[in-house]
């Protein structure tokens, strides 16, 4: 696991001093070592930056950038099959210096070019540079799980792990992007390949940019798409074979990820997913360390389920408290944390947990993508629930009813809730519902806040082959990773801890995308394959509950205690100076809430999030 970085020059003015510096803005992803490559032709610069926290390998004739022939690479993330992949080259001909998987990988280059991308099992972003075709790659894994950022305009192209070496560069031009701001506010992130700048994108999961290093033209294309697999027909099997098949494509999936030259932990919460994976874990690996976070102020708390849990399977647990105190120093760091405009607030605790855990363990798996494999989220139990006579109402009837919905006496996360169903009556299609139950607010209520002319697109929705098909198809493109796995990576590499998501398996995925809905999920509940496949190995019992997650108290916070800074940022000079927001209809919303309002609650804290990184950054 480490960080990446690097550029291509037309005007051969960056210097080395220049990639030092964009290399060492990412330290905090890699402690261990830094290696940089640079190269000046006739008609352009070039320059590769790698800093690594060592996993595989630890020595130092692994350190990177690595390269064969006329190849160079820079690499962040893991191949877990890369031993298999080894003796493949091997019997091809090909001879290793190292134990690295980065060699692994940039000999399989060699060998298939784009095509070895096929072979890989792990998460990562690379750069692979070939100085005879004088083209660079940049690839990005098939769920995203690894971020990569790129900037370009007529003579320069700069990428990153993160936008903070693209800060770095002195010719990096920080213009906002208007549209990207549009759907901060819609979704609490950016999703890709969107970023906050203009003339700067992210890389999309599943893709391989190749790059002309004389000219920057841009070619794209996708190597992996979540969208085949649900576009097939439903497998015809017996829920036992489903079970027995999907237990050990898991069980294959959590032991491959325990690959490394260095202790490996795991996050464990109250519920299905991480609970599994301790119990699949505990079976073949003794002294299994876990991780729990507990928020005793937010009404949901994992921790004491979680701790029956650990101690039911033997492990050396561990619980941190994510209490007022600890939150209120992690809040100030967001902005450098996540170094882009992100609001999903359970980064505070994410970032806690990880912080301890990398105390003992340098490898922390976690159960990210178990929702979006086995259909865990109650908007896919809400959908089923509806009548289907509801969903065929007369628009005119539909708008009816939602104008009929009074919201008096109602408040939080119930009043939102009532808002989100009133905005999807009129129009009850699976990709209405989807924006409806995902996006903060409407358009309409946006334009009254945000100097917006022209509102943007929607994202692309992609239909599969059922209702709940898909839904879990766009979650498993816009939600998983534009808002899990940003939070994940940025929380664990801040501190330099590797996160691994054994779910995330692009074999265990494809095979239960093929798995007939009803397993799944059935109306009366969700997650019916994982949670018999639990039963198996944990005591019924143990697991009965309601799913919580990392629910905190914000909106008390913000009137009590961050209430003095939401009052700076709707200071009128500063927001007349921005010239984002419409400073009346802003301040109004916001001191209602300090009023007691809470429907508009999710809203301020994104509007929280978006200044104080507004602040840091701009």
């Amino acid at each position: 696991m480490c960080g990446i970085a690097g550029f291509i020059d037309l005007s051969k003015e960056t210097s080395n001093e220049v990639l030092v510096g964009m290399r060492d803005s990412l330290i905090h992803r890699g402690p261990d070592a830094g290696g940089e490559y640079f190269l000046e032709s006739d008609s352009f610069s070039l320059g590769l930056a790698h800093r690594r926290l060592s996993i595989i390998d630890t020595s130092a004739l692994a350190n990177q950038p690595v390269h064969y022939e006329h190849l160079s690479i820079v690499f962040n993330g893991e191949i877990y099959n890369y031993k298999e992949i080894k003796e493949k080259l091997i019997s091809a001909g090909y001879s290793f210096k190292t134990n690295s998987d980065t060699e692994v990988v940039l000999l399989a280059f060699h060998a298939w070019n784009v095509k070895a991308l096929a072979y890989f099992k792990g998460m990562f972003s690379l750069t692979i540079f070939d100085r005879s075709a004088q083209k660079v790659y940049l690839i990005r894994d098939r769920f995203g799980v690894k971020p990569l950022y790129y900037y370009v305009d007529s003579h320069l192209l700069l990428f990153g792990s993160e936008l903070k070496p693209l800060h770095s560069h002195p010719r990096f031009k920080k213009e906002l992007n208007m549209e990207s701001i549009w759907y901060f506010f819609q979704y609490g992130n950016i999703p890709a390949p969107h970023s906050i700048f203009n003339h700067t994108y992210k890389v999309e999961p599943g893709t391989v940019l190749t790059v002309d290093c004389n000219t920057l033209q841009v070619e794209k294309n996708t190597f992996w798409s979540p969208e085949k697999a649900f576009h097939k027909a439903p497998l015809s099997i017996s829920f036992e074979e489903a079970k027995n098949r999907t237990r050990a494509l898991l069980f294959d999936s959590i032991n491959l990820r325990m690959v490394a030259d260095v202790p490996v932990g795991l996050f464990l919460s109250g519920g299905y997913d991480s609970a599994t994976t301790a119990a699949c874990l505990t079976q073949t690996h003794k002294d299994l360390k876990t991780f729990t976070v507990a928020v005793p102020d937010a009404g949901l708390n994992e921790g004491p389920k979680a701790k029956q849990i650990a101690d039911y399977l033997g492990t050396t647990h561990t619980e941190i408290t994510c209490d007022l105190h600890e939150a209120l120093q992690v809040i100030p760091m967001l902005p450098t944390i996540y170094d882009e405009p992100f609001a999903d607030s359970s980064a505070i605790p994410t970032y806690l947990v990880a912080k301890h855990a990398a105390n003992s363990v340098k490898v922390a798996l976690s159960a990210d993508g178990g929702d979006e494999l086995f259909a865990g989220y109650n908007r896919h139990l809400y959908y089923s629930r509806i009548p289907n006579a509801v969903r065929y109402l007369p628009s005119v009837l539909g708008s009816s009813i939602a104008n009929a919905i009074g919201f008096s006496g109602l408040s939080g996360l119930n009043a939102q809730r009532v808002q989100k169903f009133a905005r999807l009556m009129s129009d009850f299609s699976v990709e209405s519902y989807m924006h409806a139950m995902t996006t903060s607010m409407s358009n309409d209520a946006l334009t009254k806040l945000i100097n917006q002319r022209n509102i943007p697109e929607k994202l692309p929705f992609y239909q599969g082959r059922s209702p709940l098909a898909t839904m879990l198809l766009n979650d498993s493109i816009n939600y998983l990773p534009n808002d899990i796995l940003h939070k994940v990576d940025r929380a664990t590499m801040a501190v330099g801890l590797e996160g691994r998501e054994p779910f995330l398996d692009h074999d265990l995925f494809e095979f239960l995308a093929q798995v007939p809905d009803h397993y799944k999920c059935d109306g009366k509940d969700t997650k019916i394959l994982l949670k018999h496949i639990a039963h198996d190995l944990l005591p019924t019992a143990l697991m009965q509950g309601p799913k919580k997650g990392f629910a905190i108290p914000i909106a008390a916070w913000m009137r009590e205690y961050l209430k003095s800074e939401l009052l700076d940022f709707i200071e009128p000079r500063f927001i007349k100076e921005q010239g984002i927001f419409k400073g009346p209809e802003l301040e109004r919303e916001v001191r209602s809430f300090l009023n007691g309002k809470d429907t508009n609650s999710l809203f301020i804290w994104y509007y929280f999030s978006f200044q104080s990184w507004y602040n840091q950054w701009m």
